[in-house]
C-alpha cells in the first residue's frame, strides 16, 4: 500500500513548483503541480515527497516540498491508502483499519501539526501505565504552592457582541455592488465635460494630471506616481521573495552537507545500557537512580516519573567529564581566522576534546546552534507572540550599534529524595543576555545591559517560557536533559557516592566507538531581511531611500549552565526544613574573554555546563508525598515504553478521566505546528504530572490562548490595516517597503476608520458565503500566525469578508464590512483660525481622490479638492460637496492623513494679485444647495474655477502633459544578521 497525499499550497500561484529529484539544485519542471491533486508517495527525503499524480492537473510524476517556513503545502489525507493491482497497475482508495487486534502492528498516524508519524499500538502494560501517569497529573507532591499569573488569567479578554441579523436583501446588494477591476487596459482615456479627452491611470482608472510615469503596459500608458510607489513596492517584495526562496535552499543544502540540525534518531536510547550498568531486568522506558544511604551506592531502576528519568548515556559521558576534568562538558563555535570575522567558518572546539561526535557534543552544538538561529528569526517562534532579536531590533532603535552575548544557564538546581530513594534531579533554565563594550582587552560586559535592549527583551522571553519551549523544541529538551545528568554527575562525584567502575569503562567504550567528528567547521550562520522607503516629494518619485552609513550589531556566547553555584555534596541540609531553595557559593562567577578557551575565567562561545556556580550539599527531601518512583525488574515500570501510550493519546485526543483543564493543556502544548518533540517516538518522554509544573505550562498555556484570542478580536475590528496590523501579530505581517509622501509615513490606521462599516448577518447567509462564494474568490489579504491559524480578507463587490481557519478546522466567516470612500472631518485644527482676507496665497495644488457615485466602463469615481498654501505657512483646503455646498477649511486637523492617499495631479504658484478675499468671494457665489445632488463633473468645474482664478492656467492640455520612464533604483535595502565569532551578529547592509 501507497500513501496518499493532497496539495493544499500554492492556491493563489496555480499550484506548487516539481522538482525532477530531491535535490533542491535539481531543475523545476514546466508546470506546476495544482491545488487540490492527490498523489501517491513513491518516496521520502528530508521532507521532500517523490510523487506519482492520482488525480488533478501537473506533472504526472516529481519532487515537491512538503512543508515550507511552517506552512503545510502537501498533506497526508487521514485514513485512505492507495492498493496498486498487480495485474493491471489499477490505483484504488482503501480505508485503513484504525484498530488493530495485534498491539505490536505498525502504524501510520497524522500529528495534529499535519506531519506523518510511523509508530506502533501500545501494549495493555502501556496503556494501564499510562492510565496511572494520567491519575497522577496535577497532584501537588512537593509542597509548594504554584499561585496564578494574572497575565494568564485577565480579568476581561473582551468577547465580540453578536450583532443583530440585518436584512438578506442589504447584504445581497452591497455584494453585487460592481466594483472597479484592477486591470484597466481597455479604457486608457476618457472624455471630461469640456469635450477633451483625459488620459486615466492604467492602475487606479482615474485621470492622470500634468505629470505622470509611464506604466508597464509600455509605450502611450501612464500611472500617477502614488501607483507608481506602489509598483515599485510590489517590484522589491517579489524581489524579496525570491532572494528569500533562493537564500532558505541554500541554507538546507548548508545544513544537509555539514549535518546542522537536531535529528530525532540520535536521542541514546537506555536500553542499550541499563543492563551493564547493573539493572535487573530490560527496562524498556524510562530509567532513574535508587540512592542506598547505609553503603552510599547507587543502582539503575525503571521508572514511570518523567521527572525522576534521567538518559543513562548522557550520565556516564557527565560523570567522565566530571572525574577527569573536575567539570562539565563545554562547547565553543570560535573563528578560525578572528582577524577575518565576517568571511571566516566557524570551528567546534569541545572541553574535553574528546566529546566531539558523542552524544552530548551533538546535543551542545545543535542546542547552542538553534538558539542563535531562533535569535535571528530563522524560523517561526516555538511560542506565540515571541520575538527574535531581529524583531526587537527593528522595534526599537534600528540605527545604533551594539554588542552582545547570550547564552543558556541553570536558574536553580536540586536533587531531590523520593520516598524510595530515588534522585530525582530538578533543575530551572532559562537565557541570559549581556551587552558588550570594546575595551583594550576586547569585547567585555558592559557595566549595564538595559532591560529595553533586543538582546536582554529576547532572552527574558525565552527563560519566561523556557519550560514550554522544551516540552516543544526536542532539542532544547534535551539541553535540559543534559543539564540533569551533569547535575547528577556533579552529586555522585563530590558525595563520594561508591559508583561500580563498569560505569566509568562503560564511558570510555562510547568515546573509543564514535566516529571522529565529519565537519569540524562550518560555514557562518546569516539572516537578512529587506526593507526600503519610496519617497515621493510634489506629486515626484525622489528615489527609494538609501543610506551610506553601516552599523554593527553583534551577539555571541551560547549556554553556560553555571551549576557549580551549587553545593551538591559539601554542606549538610538543616535538619527540620526540608525542600529549601540552595543559595549561592561564595565563588564568583568569572567573564571569559572573546574567543578563548580553556580555564573558568573564559567566556564560554558555545555551551558550558558549569555547575561550580551552584551550592548543592545532600538530596532535598520533598516537602509533599512522592511516592516511590522506581520499580522492579518484572514491574509495570520495566515492561512499559510510556511515550507510545502518551503519543496514541495524544493523537486521539483522548486522555480517559484526566480533567478537562489538563486535557486542553496537553492538546494545546503539543499541537503547534512547530511542535517536534512528538516525532521521537518511543523515545518520547511525557510531561512531569507534578503541580508545580503543570501549573507553570498552564499558565503560559493561557497566556498564549488569551493573545491568540485578541488577535481574532484585532482582526475582526474594523480599525485594523493589512499595513500595520499592529504588536498583537507576527512582525513578519508588517510591510518592509513604504512609501513616505512628502517627509511623512501614511497613517492608515487613523485615516481609512470611516471607510468601513459593519453589516450583520445570520448564519445562514454565512453557510452560503462558506460554501459557495469563499472557495471561488482570491483573497487580498493571506497570513498565517505561529499557531496555522491562516488570517483572510476577501473583496466582494463592496463587501469586505474577514475569515479565519485553525489547523485542521473549516473557514468560519467573523466579520462584515461595507467598504466605501474615506469621508473627512471638515474642520480646523483649533477652534479659531485667525488669518486676514488681504492675505496673498502664493501656491495651489490640485488633489484627486476616490469617491461615491455611478461608475461606467469599469472607471473609478472620483473627486478633486483644492489645497491652497499663504507665505505664513496656513493651509487652506476648498471644495464641493455632494449637496453642492462649498467648502472653506483652514489649517484642517486630518489634511496630513488625506492628502497621503490622494494623486496629487497639478501644482502651480499663484498669481501676485491672489488673495484669500477674492477665493472666498468665489467660493461664495458658487456655493448652491442641491435638491438634487452636486454631479461628480459638476463638483470638478468648482475646482477648475478656483485653479484658474489662483493661477491663471486652466487643466485642458495639461492631462497627463509628460510622461516619463522611472530609471531609479529597483533595489531594496537590506538589513543582515549573521553568526560570527561563535555568536550572531547583525549589520545594516546597503545595496547602492
Amino acid at each position: 500500500m501507497a500513501t496518499v497525499w493532497e496539495v493544499v499550497g500554492g492556491a493563489d500561484k496555480g499550484g506548487i513548483l516539481v522538482r525532477e529529484s530531491s535535490d533542491l539544485c535539481s531543475a523545476f519542471l514546466d508546470n506546476r503541480l495544482e491545488t487540490g491533486s492527490k498523489v501517491k508517495e513513491v518516496e521520502w527525503q528530508h521532507g521532500r515527497l517523490g510523487y506519482e499524480l492520482i488525480s488533478g492537473t501537473g506533472p504526472a510524476k516529481g519532487w515537491v516540498t512538503v512543508n515550507l517556513k511552517g506552512k503545510d503545502l502537501v498533506v497526508r489525507v487521514e485514513n485512505t491508502e492507495v492498493m496498486e493491482s498487480k495485474s493491471e497497475g489499477e490505483i484504488l482508495e482503501a480505508e485503513v483499519e484504525t484498530t488493530s487486534s495485534e498491539p505490536d502492528v505498525a502504524k501510520t498516524s497524522v500529528k495534529p501539526n499535519g506531519k506523518v508519524v510511523y509508530g506502533k499500538d501500545p501494549t495493555r502494560d502501556e496503556k494501564e501505565a499510562f492510565k496511572q501517569y494520567l491519575e497522577k497529573f496535577g497532584e501537588n507532591r512537593t509542597g509548594n504552592n504554584p499561585g496564578f499569573n494574572r497575565k494568564a488569567f485577565p480579568w476581561a479578554v473582551g468577547q465580540p457582541v453578536k450583532p443583530r441579523t440585518a436584512p438578506k436583501e442589504a447584504i445581497e446588494a452591497a455584494m453585487s455592488k460592481p466594483k472597479p477591476k484592477k486591470e484597466r487596459r481597455s479604457a486608457p482615456v476618457d472624455v471630461d465635460s469640456e469635450g477633451e479627452e483625459v488620459p486615466l491611470c492604467c492602475r487606479c482608472l482615474m485621470p492622470v494630471g500634468e505629470f505622470a510615469y509611464e506604466g508597464r503596459e509600455g509605450r502611450g500608458s501612464c500611472v500617477h506616481a502614488e501607483c507608481m510607489a506602489q509598483v515599485l513596492v510590489e517590484d522589491a517584495q517579489r524581489q524579496e521573495d525570491r532572494r528569500i526562496g533562493w537564500e532558505a535552499e541554500k541554507k538546507l543544502k548548508s545544513r544537509r552537507q555539514y549535518d546542522i540540525g537536531w535529528v530525532m534518531d540520535s536521542v541514546p536510547k537506555n536500553t542499550k545500557w541499563a543492563e551493564r550498568m547493573g539493572c535487573n531486568g530490560f527496562p524498556q522506558g524510562l530509567c532513574c537512580l535508587v540512592f542506598d544511604e547505609v553503603t552510599r551506592t547507587v543502582k539503575v531502576a525503571p521508572t514511570l516519573e518523567p521527572a525522576a528519568a534521567v538518559n543513562l548515556e548522557y550520565l556516564l559521558l557527565a560523570l567522565k567529564v566530571r572525574k577527569t576534568a573536575s567539570r562539565e562538558p563545554l562547547f565553543s563555535l570560535d573563528p578560525v581566522d578572528p582577524q577575518n570575522l565576517e568571511k571566516t567558518p566557524q570551528k567546534k572546539v569541545y572541553e574535553p576534546s574528546w566529546l566531539a561526535g558523542t552524544s552530548v557534543g551533538d546535543v551542545m552544538f545543535q542546542a547552542d546552534y538553534f538558539l542563535k538561529e531562533l535569535a535571528l528569526g530563522e524560523y517561526e517562534m516555538p511560542v506565540a507572540g515571541m520575538l527574535s532579536v531581529f524583531d526587537w531590533s527593528e522595534l526599537s532603535d534600528k540605527d545604533k550599534s551594539w554588542a552582545g552575548r547570550e547564552w543558556y544557564v541553570v536558574k536553580k538546581a536540586e536533587v531531590r529524595l523520593a520516598q524510595d530513594k530515588t534522585l530525582v534531579p530538578f533543575v530551572k533554565m532559562g537565557v541570559e543576555a549581556r551587552e558588550q563594550v570594546v575595551t583594550k582587552k576586547g569585547l567585555e560586559d558592559a557595566p549595564v545591559t538595559a532591560s529595553t535592549h533586543p538582546l536582554k527583551k529576547f532572552a527574558d522571553a525565552f527563560t519566561r517560557n523556557f519550560d514550554l519551549i522544551a516540552e516543544r523544541k526536542s532539542v532544547v529538551y534535551h539541553v535540559r536533559e543534559l543539564a540533569k545528568a551533569s547535575v547528577l554527575a556533579k552529586y555522585l562525584v563530590d558525595s563520594h557516592t561508591r559508583l561500580d567502575p563498569s560505569w566509568y569503562k562503560l564511558a570510555d567504550e562510547i568515546v573509543k566507538s564514535t566516529p571522529k567528528e565529519a565537519y569540524p567547521q562550518i560555514p557562518q550562520l546569516w539572516n537578512m531581511r529587506g526593507n526600503s522607503r519610496i519617497q515621493l516629494k510634489n506629486g515626484r518619485l525622489i528615489d527609494m531611500f538609501t543610506g551610506g552609513q553601516k552599523n554593527l550589531q553583534a551577539i555571541y556566547g551560547g549556554v553556560e549552565f553555571g551549576l557549580d553555584r551549587f553545593e551538591l555534596a559539601q554542606r549538610h541540609a538543616l535538619q527540620g526544613q526540608t525542600g529549601m531553595q540552595l543559595g549561592q557559593s561564595g565563588r564568583p562567577m568569572f567573564m571569559p574573554q572573546r574567543f578563548q578557551l580553556g580555564q573558568r575565567a573564559e567566556m564560554p562561545q558555545g555551551v558550558d555546563l558549569n555547575l561550580d556556580k551552584f551550592d548543592l550539599t545532600k538530596p532535598e527531601r520533598f516537602g509533599g508525598s512522592l511516592p516511590a518512583c522506581s520499580g522492579g525488574p518484572d514491574s509495570l515500570e520495566a515492561k512499559v515504553t510510556l511515550g507510545r501510550a502518551f503519543l496514541q493519546s495524544l493523537r486521539d485526543q483522548d486522555f480517559e478521566d484526566l480533567k478537562t483543564e489538563y486535557k486542553e493543556l496537553l492538546v494545546r502544548v503539543f499541537s503547534s505546528p512547530q511542535c517536534d518533540r512528538t516525532e521521537e517516538g518511543d523515545a518520547f518522554t511525557p510531561p512531569d504530572p507534578n503541580l508545580e509544573y503543570a501549573a507553570k505550562l498552564r499558565s503560559l498555556i493561557h497566556e498564549e490562548k488569551s493573545l491568540l484570542e485578541r488577535r481574532k478580536l484585532r482582526f475582526f475590528d474594523r480599525s485594523f490595516k493589512v499595513d500595520n496590523p499592529g504588536t498583537d501579530f507576527p512582525c513578519s505581517w508588517t510591510p518592509r517597503f513604504q512609501i513616505e509622501k512628502d517627509g511623512v509615513a501614511p497613517k492608515f490606521e487613523v485615516s481609512n476608520k470611516s471607510a468601513f462599516t459593519k453589516v450583520e448577518f445570520d448564519d445562514a447567509f454565512c453557510k452560503v458565503l462558506v460554501s459557495d462564494v469563499l472557495p471561488t474568490a482570491a483573497p487580498e489579504f493571506k497570513q498565517t500566525t505561529e499557531d496555522g491559524t491562516i488570517f483572510r480578507i476577501y473583496q466582494i463587490g463592496s463587501l469586505e469578508v474577514r475569515t479565519t481557519e485553525e489547523k485542521f478546522a473549516q473557514e468560519k466567516v467573523g466579520v462584515l464590512f461595507s467598504k466605501s470612500a474615506p469621508t473627512w472631518e471638515l474642520a480646523s485644527k483649533t477652534s479659531k483660525q485667525l488669518i486676514s482676507d488681504s492675505e496673498k496665497i502664493h501656491n495651489c495644488k490640485v488633489y484627486l481622490e476616490a469617491a461615491e457615485g455611478e461608475t461606467h466602463s469599469n472607471k473609478q469615481a472620483h473627486h478633486f479638492y483644492v489645497v491652497l498654501q499663504t507665505p505664513n505657512q496656513n493651509l487652506i483646503v476648498t471644495e464641493k460637496l455632494a449637496t453642492g455646498i462649498t467648502t472653506w477649511v483652514v489649517n484642517p486637523a486630518n489634511l496630513e492623513d488625506r492628502n497621503s492617499l490622494a494623486k496629487l495631479l497639478f501644482t502651480a504658484d499663484c498669481l501676485e494679485q491672489t488673495t484669500i478675499r477674492s477665493l472666498k468671494t468665489l467660493q461664495g457665489n458658487m456655493s448652491r444647495s442641491e435638491p438634487s445632488g452636486a454631479s461628480l463633473s459638476f463638483r470638478k468645474q468648482y475646482v477648475k474655477s478656483v485653479f484658474k482664478q489662483a493661477t491663471g492656467r486652466s487643466f485642458r492640455g495639461k492631462w497627463g502633459g509628460s510622461i516619463r520612464r522611472y530609471s531609479g533604483p529597483a533595489v531594496f535595502l537590506g538589513r543582515m544578521m549573521s553568526m560570527e565569532g561563535g555568536g550572531l551578529c547583525a549589520r545594516k547592509k546597503f545595496d547602492m
